[in-house]
Parts: C-alpha cells; structure tokens; sequence
C-alpha cells in the first residue's frame, strides 16, 4: 500500500478509535478549546439550545464542561435540560472543579471546568434530541457530542462479584442462567477489579405490573467518590428471560455501559436513580 493509502487508513482508524462527534445544527456557536495542546470543537449552551439530529442504533455521549471565572477554583455546579423526540425530558446536572489545562480564545477571561458525562443509546431510525439551558442558570456551559461503541454481552469476559457479598440472582435464557445482581433505588452495587483493563456493567430493568412495554432508566457509575458517567436507557420487556427466583418480573432487554480501568486500585460502584424501580446489574472484566 502505498503512503497516502496507509494516511487514510490511519485516519479511519483514528476516527473510529476516538469516536465520532455529531454537529448540532446550530453550527455558528462553535467553540475551540485548546486542552492539554490539543484543540477540540465545543459547542456553546447559554442562552440558546443545540439540535441534535442522527440515525440510529447509537449510543451517545455528551459531554459538558462549564464556563467558569478564571481565577475561580471551587467546585461548581452546572445543569442542562435533555429533550428527546418521543417526548421524554431531564435535567441533567454535574459538579466539577475547574482544570488548569483547557484555555479558549473566545473566553480569556475563563476557564474550565472537569467534563461531566451523560450517555444515551438512540434507537434505530431517524432520530433527535434537543439540549437547552436551564432558565436563570448564570453558568455558561459548552457541549461536545460523541457516538460511543456498542458492547456485545459476555463474549471474552469473566463475572466479576459485588464486594458486598449478597447472593446474586438466576435469570434465565432458553437453556442457560446468567447471574445478575439486584439493585433498587438508594442501593450501591460495589467491585473491586484485579487485573482488569476494563469494566461493563449489564443492566436489565424489572418490569412489574402496572409499567408500560417500553421504560427509560438512569444508572449512575462511581469511580471511589467521583461520578465516572451516568447513563439513559430505554427498554422494552425481554419476554424469552425469566428471573429464577421471581416469576412475577419480566426483565427487560439488557443495556451497558462500560469503564476504563487504570493501573491502580479503586472502587467502582453502580446506582439506580430512578425512584420505584429495580434493575438487574452483571459486571463482566476484560483483561
């Protein structure tokens, strides 16, 4: 292959690696950050929304900084609002400390804060969703867009155990069981990896009388004391599973999320946020 063949493979495998980041239409608040030397195309959300519009299946991070005084170092809060084309909205908040490495020509006065993330899959079909600002917010934010890969179940990946010690559940598929952990609103799920380069975290919500064929669910990942990303999902029910040890709850099709371990020790942990609502958690550690 000759040298400007193997540049476009590069690129296309560069591309891939890093994720593509999605345009809103509203091209003309574009922002350039310039961090740790490397530019990167933020989009500003003060006192106007971003349109996002794609085909999915995709799943979605949005990444969000805020816009802070320069010589301000506390931790801050900063807060959008997330609009999705069947109807459903949330306000998204974060807290975050400014970070000294990210600099903008358009705002020399400010400075940065730490990203927050919020992950969202997008069904298949032609989709969009709409991220506006909270009215009476001060804090600028700025918006970065990303399409993360999808994960694929088991394959090549080991069981990793809650550090709690409670009995996981039996959920049953055609012929085999899988383990999952349940999880209820104000519960942690806590892990401990050991020579794991990566996390995934399967959930599964419980459906019960009274709830609708198709549900949305928020889980929250931990990294120690730090929110590593929280993650929106819909679901539909799974009606070829069944939970062993209760019949009466149908669970739904299985979403992830993933996390990137470093070298050293931490905790990681998994939340529902959702009030009235069980999930069914497995995690599974990649070496």
């Amino acid at each position: 292959m000759n040298r400007p063949g193997l540049l476009f493979l590069g690129v296309i495998i560069l591309t891939f690696l890093q994720g593509e980041t999605i345009l809103p239409s509203e091209r003309d608040k574009k922002e350039i950050l310039t961090i740790n030397e490397r530019k990167r195309t933020y989009y500003q959300l003060h006192n106007n929304s971003l349109t996002y519009k794609m085909e999915g299946p995709k799943r979605v991070e949005i990444i969000a900084r805020g816009v802070v005084p320069k010589k301000d170092y506390k931790e801050v809060r900063f807060s959008y609002k997330l609009i999705m084309d069947n109807g459903d909205s949330i306000i998204i908040s974060h807290s975050a400390a400014k970070t000294k490495n990210i600099t903008s020509s358009q705002h020399p006065g400010h400075g940065f804060t730490l990203p927050g993330k919020y992950f969202i899959n997008i069904p298949k079909g032609n989709h969009w969703f709409k991220i506006e600002p909270i009215p009476k917010v001060d804090l600028p934010v700025v918006i970065r867009v990303r399409v993360k890969g999808f994960e694929k179940g088991d394959e090549h990946r080991q069981f990793v155990q809650a550090v709690t010690g409670i009995k996981p559940k039996n959920l049953i598929i055609g012929e085999k069981s899988v383990q999952y952990y349940k999880l209820k609103h104000g519960e942690r799920l806590q892990f401990e990896p050991k020579k794991l380069n990566k996390l995934t975290f399967l959930s599964r919500l419980a459906f019960v009388n009274g709830m609708s064929n198709y549900e949305n669910y928020q889980i929250r990942v931990w990294k120690d004391d730090t929110i590593y990303g929280t993650y929106f999902f819909s679901t539909e029910k799974s009606e070829d599973s069944i939970i062993k040890e209760d019949k009466k709850v149908i669970p739904g099709k299985w979403r992830s999320c993933e996390v990137n371990l470093s070298k050293s020790k931490h905790t990681y942990s998994v939340e529902l946020l959702d009030k009235g609502k069980k999930v069914f958690v497995r995690c599974l550690g990649n070496q």
